[in-house]
Order: C-alpha cells, then structure tokens, then sequence
C-alpha cells in the first residue's frame, strides 16, 4: 500500500481560509519580530504558508505534488524526515496538524530534520491532547480499523518538553473550538460491543467529511452510521464523563544558547 496514493486523495477542499482563520490570526501574532525566513513542513494545500508568503519569505514543504498546487510560495516536494535544503535554511521552522499523522520512525526523522533547518525557532500546532480512537472507523472491504483522519498520536505540552530538550518553550497555550474527546476505557468497550457503522455519529461528522480511504487497502467509502442504542448509551455516559478542551495546542521554542 503506497500512503501518498491515499493521501493525494485527501479532500483538500476542506482545508480553507473560514476553517482555519482563528489559528491563521494567533499563528501570525505568536512569530517573533526578529523572524523573516520559514519552512513550513506538511504544507498542505498552502492555506496558511500563502498567508505567511505575504510577510515572510516561506518555503512550502510537503510529501504530494497534489496539494502543493494551490501554495503560492517557494514549494518543495518532499517527505518531512528527509527535506533537500541545507542546515540553518531558516529562522523558523513551523509545522502545522502534520506531527499527529507520523509514526514512530517518521516523527524522530522530522523532529530531527526541524532542528537541522532552523537557525533558532520551531513553531508547531497539534491536535490538543485528543483520543484518536474516537474517530475510530472499520473499512467494509479489509476490515482494518484505523481513525479518519489518520491521526496516530496523541501531544501534550510536556510531550514537546522531551522531543525538543534543546529547545526552550518561549510560549505555549490551547485554542480553538472546544471539543468533547473520549474516555479511552469507555470506548473500548463500545468498539467492543457495538457495530463499527455507530462509532461515528453524524452530530461528530458532518455527512461532506465522512468519505474516506482505507490506509490498508486504498478502498475508498462513505463512513456509514446507523443508530445503536448501546452506541448512545455510551456516547451519554461520556458526555457525563468528560469534559470539553479547545481543540488546538500550539507550542513555540528556541534552540537553547
């Protein structure tokens, strides 16, 4: 299975200005005055490096040709562990929602790969401490269980602590919608005793966002749901359980004299 044949079919329409514009406005208010040079890893369609290329000069790096067609800046196609610019490249290294998607290997190859490019600052946004089993799904044809978005891993504040001891965190706050994670315990036994097609009700998943690809088999499919009142009575339990953070964390530091 080649990852980037079902990453090039991500719907990157769904990543634009109105859904990211609260983070776009704190991401430019957070860079420090003495910045003017950026590499943006896991770029994305650009929707937030076409901003930072008004300001700065921004190199866009990310691992698909198909979304590096809307970024409107200097662009680079390559993968996050293995980025073909010499040491120093820039004075910040920023990296948006792309450290949550990378498995063990890839994450100590990228973080390893921030320290090399940046002259001082590496300015980073992750998922704020999430479940990823919630968006728990089963592909219908392979049965592989996987999250839909694709999210492996789940941050911290301290957790950027231990993989930048080099770094001094400068900043670091939680933003954004606030959401309603789930009790881990609580939802493997819903896995366990409901049917994989009630895992995600549609208040969680607007009905545009539920077509996905297996990352096993490349099958492509609209996430069902169909009600299960087990399904609800767990996901009422959790309500009581657990309580909503901002969705966002955002961490900026600097390499250490």
């Amino acid at each position: 299975m080649d990852s980037t044949t079902v990453y090039d079919k991500y719907n990157w329409d769904s990543i634009d200005y109105e859904h990211l514009k609260g983070k776009i406005s704190k991401v430019l208010e957070w860079i420090p005055k003495d910045v003017k040079t950026i590499v943006d890893i896991g770029c994305g369609n650009g929707v937030i490096t076409n901003i930072l290329g008004d300001k700065y000069e921004v190199t866009g790096i990310d691992r698909s040709e198909v979304p590096l067609q809307s970024v409107n800046t200097r662009k680079l196609a390559a993968s996050a562990d293995d980025i073909p610019l010499p040491d120093k490249s820039s004075d910040l290294v920023f990296s948006s929602e792309l450290l949550e998607h990378l498995d063990d290997r890839m994450l100590a190859g990228t973080v390893a790969e921030m320290k090399r490019l940046t002259k001082k600052y590496i300015f980073i946004t992750v998922p704020n401490d999430e479940n990823p089993d919630k968006l728990s799904i089963q592909c219908p044809d392979c049965k592989y269980i996987y999250n839909s978005p694709n999210h492996l891993r789940s941050f911290k504040k301290e957790d950027f602590a231990n993989l930048f001891k080099d770094y001094t965190i400068l900043k670091s706050s939680v933003d954004g919608k606030k959401v309603r994670y789930y009790n881990p315990a609580l939802l493997n036994l819903k896995k366990r005793l409901t049917p994989a097609s009630s895992w995600i009700p549609e208040y969680w998943m607007e009905k545009s966002k539920r077509k996905t690809v297996c990352p096993h088999c490349e099958h492509e499919f609209v996430n069902p749901f169909r009600f299960n009142l087990f399904a609800m009575s767990f996901d009422v339990l959790n309500v009581i359980m657990s309580p909503k953070k901002p969705c966002w964390l955002f961490v900026l530091m600097e390499k250490k004299s």
